[in-house]
């Protein structure tokens, strides 16, 4: 929210999980005319039966279900758990209604989560969806794309400099 404050923001929207919730409120304090919109389209992937497990107990009980999911994310599901189909739509179909109603200079905040994030990125690279798992975003970290007439342009990928160290996967964190 800090490293925020002084940007100009036209519009904030939130998963309504509550940590990316409370991230968007916090941003929202330091632009108190700026409108905050909860939208389910940005909530994360449901996990399903991984939901709540630790990275280890999810290798341990689903090492060919993880694997897939990590090499080719777009014919996995986890057991039980929403489709990569099913995100992906709700993700692009969520960037359509945005890039429609506000002007090419307008600055939206999005707080969201780790597998929508990595969608945004890499429809506006243009890559394929299968090499998401290859993008790193750091948890409060800041992702800029610029969506312009002809095309959308990656400005930062999770940046994370306000946090006051960088984050990396050395660092002992883990991600499914």
């Amino acid at each position: 929210a800090e490293r925020l404050r002084r940007e100009q923001i036209d519009a904030i929207y939130t998963s309504p999980l509550q940590r990316a919730r409370r991230t968007a409120e916090a941003i929202a304090r330091y632009h108190p005319a700026v409108p905050l919109h909860e939208d389910p389209a940005l909530l994360e992937i449901h996990h399903g039966d991984w939901q709540g497990l630790y990275a280890w107990e999810v290798r341990e009980r689903y090492p060919d279900e993880l694997h897939e999911w990590r090499m080719f994310p777009t014919r996995s599901q986890m057991p039980n758990g929403e489709s990569f189909s099913n995100i992906l739509k709700r993700t692009l179909t969520f960037r359509e209604r945005i890039c429609a109603q506000y002007a090419a200079d307008a600055s939206i905040v999005i707080s969201t989560h780790d597998v929508v994030i990595k969608i945004l990125v890499a429809d506006a690279l243009g890559m394929h969806m299968d090499r998401i798992n290859r993008l790193w975003i750091t948890n409060a970290s800041i992702s800029v794309i610029e969506y312009t007439d002809a095309l959308p342009f990656l400005v930062s990928l999770s940046e994370a400099c306000h946090l006051g160290h960088l984050e990396s996967v050395r660092e002992k964190q883990e991600a499914i």
